[in-house]
């Protein structure tokens, strides 16, 4: 990712920035279910492999604000919410990542088991949160 910022700094004019918007560090995307008003916690959803890679990003970030290529000029955490008609197409929001999450033990499970006792026009709902961070180029 080091390179990938040092090439978008030649294309960014002095002073220009660049936002960067990446899974935050520690929240993991949270499924319920929703019907009416009432939401069903279900559980975070686990992928032990990102880890690494948003630590990767966080360090390069920090390395090129070291380096004093950029300045950081903001950081922010926001969550957004999307809702899914049925489980399939959670399935198909979820394997659209080439390393898709997974359900810790049980949980698939009971989403199934509160999906089918839900009333129609339940919807399932899945919950992510990302970190916006903004670099101000440097020159």
């Amino acid at each position: 990712m080091v390179h990938a910022l040092e090439r978008a700094r030649r294309h960014v004019a002095c002073g220009g920035a660049v936002v960067c918007i990446q899974p935050h560090r520690t929240r993991r995307p949270f499924i319920a279910v929703r019907s009416g008003g009432r939401r069903v916690a279900i559980g975070p959803l686990i992928n032990p492999v990102f880890q690494p890679l948003i630590d990767s990003a966080d360090a390069a970030i920090a390395a090129v604000v070291a380096r004093g290529l950029f300045t950081q000029i903001g950081r922010r955490d926001s969550h957004f919410r999307v809702r899914l008609p049925n489980p399939t197409q959670l399935h198909r929001y979820l394997h659209e990542n080439p390393r898709p999450p997974r359900f810790r033990p049980g949980d698939k499970m009971r989403l199934l088991q509160i999906w089918r006792e839900s009333p129609a026009g339940a919807a399932i709902e899945v919950t992510e949160t990302m970190t916006v961070i903004g670099l101000r180029s440097t020159r």
